[in-house]
């Protein structure tokens, strides 16, 4: 009759409407899923900045040596050091240092000396450092020294650390290796994280967040096409 007709008619405009506003609602879930792991990955893999000084460490008698004992400088030096003016929680990065003969950069040649003794030491507190503590090393004449200490941290926050540069001189009388002070270079670094999470959760958020969009956009389409 006409007036089932009608009514199928109606029923198949409802159902048809019901879909369109599940595959929309689905379609809208997978885009916000979309922002949400995009959002978390670009915060996760976005490069950190980092800050660096350099100085000069005069040839001749160190002003920080003992004043009856004429240690010296072997060489001019050019000391660098760089560091992340920020990082993630959890994140693993790192402190850079090299040390080379001013004269070594114009002639890589340079040799016929004795090595310089460097003793250098980072403290940062409240993050960890590898390796810790103090290293002590032989600078032979015309060669470079680099070297790196990884640095992490899990809490956002504000932190400073001091690198501290000396050179040995062997003392006969006490046997023993007497470091004078040549720099102390100061570190500033803050450490950020995402709604307190630490960088290795941010990412796997991030790939759920890619799953489910995908997971619900097909959802969408077979909706939409049912």
């Amino acid at each position: 009759t006409q007036y089932g007709d009608n009514h199928m008619a109606k029923g198949k405009q409802t159902n048809k409407h019901q879909k369109s506003w599940l595959s929309q609602l689905l379609f809208t879930l997978s885009l916000i899923f979309l922002a949400f792991g995009l959002f978390q990955l670009g915060w996760a893999v976005w490069p950190t900045l980092r800050d660096a000084v350099q100085i000069v460490i005069r040839e001749g008698v160190l002003p920080g040596a003992p004043a009856e004992k004429a240690y010296e400088s072997l060489a001019e030096y050019m000391l660098s050091l760089s560091w992340p003016i920020w990082f993630r929680a959890g994140q693993t990065e790192n402190i850079q240092l090299a040390m080379i003969e001013a004269e070594a950069l114009n002639d890589p040649q340079t040799t016929g000396r004795e090595g310089q003794i460097v003793i250098l030491e980072p403290v940062m507190t409240n993050l960890t450092l590898t390796p810790p503590g103090r290293i002590q090393t032989n600078l032979a004449a015309g060669k470079e020294l680099d070297l790196v200490w990884d640095v992490e941290g899990e809490e956002a926050g504000e932190y400073q650390g001091k690198v501290y540069v000396a050179f040995g001189f062997y003392d006969d009388a006490l046997d023993e290796v007497v470091p004078v002070p040549v720099a102390v270079l100061d570190i500033n670094t803050r450490i950020v994280s995402l709604w307190g999470l630490g960088v290795n959760l941010v990412i796997w958020l991030g790939f759920m967040g890619l799953v489910l969009w995908g997971a619900l956009f097909v959802l969408g389409r077979l909706a939409q096409g049912h």
